[in-house]
C-alpha cells in the first residue's frame, strides 16, 4: 500500500478544521448558548464580551463552522452568539509543472532527445465566519 494512503487521514483532518480565533472576555462556561444573526435580534440587554472569526477550507460545511463556534461560546461563558457574516474567498494559487526529457531512437536508428512537459494549478477557497459573543445583564 502507498504511504501516500497513510497520509490521507491526517490530510482529510487538517483539511476540515475550522480555525477559530477569539478576542474579548471570558466568564465560567455555559450550557446553553442562544443564537441571533443581526444585533437587532436579541431582546434582552447584553455586554459585547468578543468577536471570533472562523476559518476553514471551503469544503467544511456552515453547519459544522457554526457547531464549533457554539462549542467555543459554550467554553468562554458566552450567552449568545451574534453571527454576523458569511464570506467566501480564495486564500491562494499553487501552480506546479513538471517536464520529462526521454532519449530515443528514431525510425532511422538516429539519437533524439524527447522533452514533455505539464502543468496544473489550483485554487484554495477559504469561508470565514464572524460572530460576536455576548452575555446577558
Amino acid at each position: 500500500m502507498s504511504k501516500k494512503l497513510y497520509l490521507l487521514p491526517l490530510l482529510l483532518l487538517v483539511i476540515s478544521c475550522t480555525k477559530i480565533d477569539y478576542i474579548g472576555q471570558e466568564y465560567p462556561p455555559t450550557t446553553q448558548v442562544d443564537m441571533f444573526f443581526a444585533p437587532s435580534d436579541v431582546e434582552q440587554d447584553y455586554t459585547v464580551m468578543g468577536t471570533l472569526v472562523a476559518t476553514a477550507a471551503d469544503i467544511v460545511s456552515s453547519e459544522k463552522m457554526q457547531k464549533d463556534i457554539i462549542k467555543k461560546a459554550k467554553e468562554k461563558g458566552a450567552d449568545a452568539v451574534i453571527f454576523e457574516d458569511l464570506d467566501r474567498y480564495q486564500s491562494g494559487t499553487t501552480s506546479s509543472y513538471t517536464e520529462t526529457t526521454k532519449h530515443e531512437k528514431d525510425k532511422k536508428g538516429k539519437d533524439k532527445t524527447v522533452t514533455t512537459g505539464t502543468q496544473s494549478s489550483s485554487t484554495e477557497e477559504k469561508k470565514q465566519i464572524k460572530a460576536t459573543f455576548i452575555k446577558y445583564k
